[in-house]
């Protein structure tokens, strides 16, 4: 069951980063889903269940509103990341005019392979002047070569459909199963 992969994750990077969270506010989105019935697949959507604010309270709340979205959204493909890495770039940009020594951390659990890989490359490249540092964590036996495209570290920076590098590689992928075999 996704769930269950998909915790561990939570729990590992969650204790990390929700140290340098003095609120303990986290932001939380779903994406490939469907929250109605019988409406469109939503690529990002809100897990918190307040129409008001995606935030939860730390890791608990994270792991809760997780769970609670695995019994109610049907997950749907196809996997696209470009809409929810906008919607923290979106925080991120805003974040500078306020309070410019804050930083973000968008965590992705992911099981599929990127349907959109051009839209999130874009949307990557212009994150990369923002605050933001993004996880992507694979979980399960899919083919992750996409993701690997996106963490630049090995490979040549990323590029826009218009020709814009990033400034700097802001994307780390891991296979949760490699994690665990260590």
């Amino acid at each position: 069951m996704a769930c269950r992969s998909s915790i561990q994750p939570i729990k590992d990077v969650g204790k990390v980063i929700q140290v340098y969270n003095y609120n303990k506010r986290i932001p939380a989105w779903g994406f490939g889903g469907k929250v109605d019935d019988d409406g469109p697949v939503s690529h990002c959507f809100n897990l918190s269940g307040n129409a008001r604010s995606s935030e939860v309270k730390g890791v608990e709340g994270l792991k809760a509103a997780y769970e609670n979205a695995v019994h109610t959204v049907s997950l749907q493909g196809p996997t696209v990341f470009g809409q929810v890495i906008n919607q923290a770039a979106k925080i991120a940009a805003q974040s500078l005019s306020t309070n410019p020594t804050k930083y973000f951390v968008l965590l992705i659990i992911t099981d599929g392979v990127l349907t959109d890989l051009q839209e999130t490359k874009d949307a990557l490249v212009r994150a990369s002047d923002l605050p933001l540092s993004i996880l992507i964590v694979g979980v399960g036996d899919a083919d992750f070569k996409q993701m690997k495209i996106l963490d630049a570290d090995t490979g040549p920076p990323l590029e826009s459909s218009t020709g814009r590098i990033t400034t700097r590689d802001i994307v780390h992928f891991f296979p949760m199963h490699d994690v665990h075999r260590k």
